[in-house]
């Protein structure tokens, strides 16, 4: 089996992701989160609003992701290649081998905060269905705005002041935009307005550098594929402060010929937008299962 291995980002975690974390988590990933998110990790109940701020958001989010991965790995074959969709391309080198899944908590609470400081004001992102590039640039250079994520010919993100984003989406929905949504993030992820966090963050990967990794990543930015720890972390930093091209990404899996993609969530957006791409290969998303057992029942029954 040709399997390649996509991690998402943002937006779709919910409490049962949290849950699932606390009962499964190693004993390291649990003292890191314990470490970075001490109220929240000790936290009985919570509710999907408290898991929204980037702070408590990217942690938890990675710390999720390596826990499936780590009871995973044993039943896959080695991957042709992973990607990671913005946060999840921390997920993706931490796979490959970059950096140990601990120091990734850590580091996820670090790249949050450095995300975070560079907003002064109300800001975010707004995801624009149904327009092609030319109508979405002429939006965003009116609004003061930056095409922050293509993810399809007609499927774009643009990021920037929370005022630009409301004008853009009465604009975009004026022209015809079959759905304008705004997302649930607060910074403007992917534009120039966080160039500081990208260089710091970049400063603080070096420690990780110098490590042949386990399989390719691919860069969300371009696709370009990665083979070394210097490579990946390079372009894990730069995507911080820069568009992000994951139509071209997606291309670039899709060039590796997989038979079988494997989203790790949470959520399913990466793989509907590889099947709208696509039909090459078979795609799932880890939530589609109910349980780890029923996946690596799916997937063992594949190789």
């Amino acid at each position: 089996m040709r399997l390649a291995i996509l991690f998402s980002g943002q937006g779709g975690q919910q409490p049962e992701h949290f849950a699932q974390l606390r009962e499964h988590a190693s004993p390291e990933l649990a003292t890191r989160l314990a470490e970075a998110i001490p109220s929240i990790w000790q936290a009985g109940v919570l509710t999907a609003s408290d898991l929204q701020p980037n702070r408590l958001a990217q942690p938890l989010i990675f710390a999720w992701q390596m826990s499936v991965w780590q009871q995973l790995q044993p039943h896959l074959p080695r991957p042709v290649c992973v990607a990671g969709y913005s946060l999840g391309e921390m997920a993706a080198c931490c796979a490959a081998g970059a950096f140990p899944a601990d120091a990734g908590v850590a580091l996820c609470a670090e790249r949050a905060k450095l995300m975070d400081a560079c907003v002064s004001g109300p800001a975010g992102l707004l995801a624009v269905i149904g327009l092609h590039l030319p109508a979405v640039e002429a939006i965003a250079s009116v609004c003061g705005l930056v095409v922050a994520i293509r993810n399809g010919p007609d499927h774009f993100v643009l990021g920037g002041a929370a005022a630009g984003l409301a004008r853009a989406q009465l604009l975009a929905e004026d022209q015809g935009a079959g759905r304008v949504v705004r997302l649930g993030v607060t910074t403007p992820s992917h534009t120039p307005m966080l160039a500081s966090a990208a260089d710091t963050f970049a400063l603080m990967l070096k420690a990780h550098r110098s490590v042949r990794l386990a399989f390719p990543v691919l860069s969300a930015i371009d696709g370009r594929s990665a083979r070394t720890a210097d490579d990946a972390l390079a372009a894990l930093a730069r995507q911080i402060c820069t568009p992000l091209d994951w139509e071209r990404c997606l291309g670039a899996v899709q060039e590796m010929q997989p038979d079988v993609v494997l989203e790790i969530g949470p959520g399913n957006a990466l793989v509907r937008m590889w099947t709208e791409m696509s039909d090459v290969a078979v795609a799932r998303a880890s939530d589609d299962f109910r349980t780890i057992e029923g996946l690596i029942n799916w997937v063992e029954a594949r190789a």
